[in-house]
């Protein structure tokens, strides 16, 4: 967020904004306890890290290839191990922080006449349609916007998913972050 409050990026953005043919932005965000699990996981077993915990001793890629076995198994053994998210006023401030930057990025982006498409991330890859697929090729006007299987799109892809457990499986913490969100605004986040 900080590289949006230089005036180098919003004049950037105006320039986006204003030229012709108009540039396209595929704005891309995340449920944020996800995005955390998986900034955590990265910390945890980075790429260049060799961490030990328990009886595991895992360095990990950042992203499988599809056909890397080792590779998906280990990621597998990471989040058996768990990670724990901040909770109470911590976990709250954090969220409120994060939905205000969102907000103030999808502000910018219509102030600086940015045209933009929003996607989820969830919709992309763990929903059984493409319909946020075709939403991107229909914004961008290439690749099929109709009848496009999700099965199609699973089979371009050349890195596996990582993320194979749920989160209630893999923050071992997850009694207190449902404490702390239930009834607040952030709630949907435990669901999303």
């Amino acid at each position: 967020m900080q590289s949006f409050k230089s005036d180098y990026a919003i004049e950037g953005l105006k320039a986006l904004g204003s030229v012709n043919p108009k540039i396209k932005v595929v704005y891309l965000t995340r449920n944020p306890l996800d995005r955390k699990i998986s900034n955590l996981r990265h910390n945890l077993f980075g790429k260049q890290e060799q961490t030990k915990r328990g009886q595991h001793n895992l360095t990990l890629a950042a992203h499988c290839k599809v056909d890397d076995v080792d590779c998906i198994k280990g990621h597998s053994a990471a989040a058996s191990l768990g990670v724990t998210l901040p909770i109470g006023k911590n976990l709250t401030h954090w969220l409120n922080v994060t939905a205000q930057q969102d907000a103030k990025i999808r502000e910018i982006l219509r102030a600086t006449g940015v045209e933009y498409v929003h996607v989820s991330y969830e919709k992309l890859y763990r929903l059984e349609n493409a319909e946020e697929w075709m939403k991107i090729f229909r914004f961008l006007r290439v690749g099929p916007t109709e009848d496009l299987t999700v099965d199609d799109v699973r089979a371009t892809f050349d890195l596996a998913s990582t993320h194979l457990k749920g989160r209630q499986d893999i923050v071992s913490n997850f009694v207190e972050v449902v404490k702390t969100l239930k009834g607040t605004e952030f709630e949907h986040l435990l669901y999303d």
